[in-house]
């Protein structure tokens, strides 16, 4: 494939917030799912795929529902399970958990992190979420302005991250919350 650069990398995959008109409403979850591989692999590897994505996200009961009949949490992680099925190497996530509720977020921010990444996937996250972005993280980008300029970035050693999303009210933890807090401070000033 010839390189042009208006289009990302063939390995690169995009996951946007508005989950609801990502998703083709007509089709099951499943067939949501496999949408991006149906053409290009087997049936018994597109099943494969979709069985690990949709388990991954702990979809694998709702594999034959419609996404009008599921939350808007559940909707999000249909489509970041069709994400997955395409095994890219990079994720990029605008607000991926926004439509979870706190129990879900915690659950899978976790499958998420690294050391729990049983896909290989690199992700990379936009959020407001200081938390998230402290708990998911491996380095931070604080963004200004219009169209956003990093002003301050900060890398988060591992040995640092908290291992669970409750747990995340270690001093060490509580201590860089604040620090990328006082950069973002510092952005908008």
């Amino acid at each position: 494939m010839e390189s042009n650069s208006t289009c990302p990398p063939d390995d690169v995959v995009i996951v946007f917030q508005d989950y609801s008109n990502a998703l083709l409403q007509w089709r099951t979850v499943a067939a949501n799912v496999a949408f991006g591989i149906e053409r290009a692999l087997d049936r018994g590897e597109i099943e494969r795929r979709v069985h690990d994505a949709l388990a991954l996200v702990g979809l694998e009961k709702n594999a034959e529902d419609y996404p009008w009949r599921l939350s808007g949490g559940m909707q999000q992680r249909v489509q970041i399970a069709r994400a997955l099925a395409l095994r890219p190497a990079v994720m990029l996530m605008d607000e991926p958990f926004a439509a979870l509720d706190a129990h879900d977020k915690s659950v899978h921010a976790g499958r998420t992190s690294p050391g729990s990444r049983p896909t290989g996937t690199s992700f990379v996250f936009i959020t407001h979420d200081i938390e998230e972005a402290v708990y998911l993280g491996d380095r931070i980008a604080v963004l200004k302005g219009s169209p956003g300029d990093r002003s301050d970035i900060r890398d988060w050693p591992r040995r640092r991250r908290a291992t669970s999303y409750r747990r995340a009210n270690s001093p060490k933890f509580l201590e860089y919350r604040y620090a990328v807090h006082q950069a973002i401070g510092r952005g908008h000033a």
